[in-house]
């Protein structure tokens, strides 16, 4: 049970400054307004994102919520399914925390109205990232760390299979 607490502390964390970062884009920032922060590279930029990554499938009513609920309940089975078996690296219970955190937090924030806040901007001139917000950050960082997680896992070897276990007299004799 280790895990269990840098996952809460991480998903804890990531969702509370969404939260706080998308009522604060909300309060200070004009819609479609752009900020610069870092000349024209990196901006704050008010807006509303009614489909999923990049606005893929945009106005597409409660298909994203439902479709975000599904990947949360996934990954939450996934997760306490690992954790159950004992196949649950601890180092990735940050990662999961992160992803997890985002993913609620987007969640949350698409329940009353069916869209999440988007205020990140980044780009050159036209040439822009679509606008983006910390829980879309904490999922690709998640999700990053977990891959390199995973990859730089390497399992216990197990041990070959006995062809034929000892006797009783065998094991004895061990100890005698």
């Amino acid at each position: 049970m280790k895990v269990l607490s840098p996952l809460v502390i991480c998903l804890l964390v990531a969702l509370g400054l969404d939260g706080l970062s998308k009522i604060l884009a909300e309060r200070f920032l004009a819609l479609h307004q752009p900020v610069p922060v870092i000349d024209d590279f990196f901006r704050l930029t008010l807006g509303y994102n009614t489909g999923v990554a990049f606005g893929m499938f945009a106005n597409g009513g409660l298909a994203p919520l439902v479709v975000t609920g599904v990947i949360i309940a996934g990954l939450v089975i996934w997760f306490s399914r690992s954790l159950y078996t004992g196949h649950f690296p601890g180092r990735a219970a940050w990662p999961i925390g992160l992803l997890l955190g985002g993913a609620i937090g987007n969640f949350i924030d698409r329940l009353p109205d069916k869209r999440v806040t988007d205020f990140l901007d980044v780009g050159l001139g036209a040439a822009r990232w679509p606008t983006f917000n910390l829980a879309d950050s904490f999922i690709l960082i998640g999700v990053t760390l977990l891959m390199l997680t995973t990859f730089s896992h390497k399992p216990q070897p197990t041990p070959p299979p006995l062809d034929d276990p000892p006797s009783e007299n065998e094991v004895n004799s061990l100890f005698t």
